[in-house]
């Protein structure tokens, strides 16, 4: 895989009870596993997204076969990383936030604290945006040794609370 729960366990993107190694409560399983589910699901289409139909899957192989040592393919990895982590967690919180209250706010497992869960979903999603950019700016560099990648201009596009 791509990332791991490590992403997970602190800073903006944190979920609560996300873990590595040793299991610090009973909840440590259970959310580790739901995580290792949203990477598994979502990895494949977003290097598709993100690097084309034939480098997304030549990609995808190459992590599900546990790689080869590949130094072009490692170094796409590397940089996408944190870009995938931040579209992880966006879609963890938007297929999550069912718990609205009066004031339509609900609860999330990320530090506990009361968040707006469509200014949540914007904020990460406009980060990974950003990243994203920085990536094809790479990707458009004599320093990138793969040629032919596509990114997909969803991928490149902010949007707002309306989702526009």
């Amino acid at each position: 895989m791509l990332i791991d729960c490590s992403y997970f366990m602190a800073g903006r993107r944190h979920i609560q009870n996300a873990s590595l190694g040793r299991m610090p409560n009973p909840n440590a399983i259970e959310v580790n596993n739901a995580i290792e589910s949203y990477i598994e699901s979502y990895q494949e289409g977003f290097l598709i997204r993100m690097l084309g139909p034939v480098i997304g899957q030549k990609v995808q192989d190459y992590l599900t076969n546990s790689g080869n040592g590949d130094a072009c393919i490692e170094a796409v990895c590397e940089r996408l990383k944190e870009s995938f982590a931040d579209y992880v967690f966006y879609r963890i919180v938007q297929e999550n936030n069912t718990q609205a209250t009066i004031t339509g706010l609900v609860r999330l497992k990320c530090a506990n604290e009361y968040v707006s869960p469509i200014r949540r979903q914007v904020i990460v999603w406009n980060t990974m945006v950003e990243r994203n950019r920085i990536f094809a700016e790479w990707c458009r560099s004599s320093d990138c040794a793969v040629s032919g990648i596509e990114i997909s201009s969803a991928m490149l596009t902010k949007i707002n609370s309306l989702n526009l």
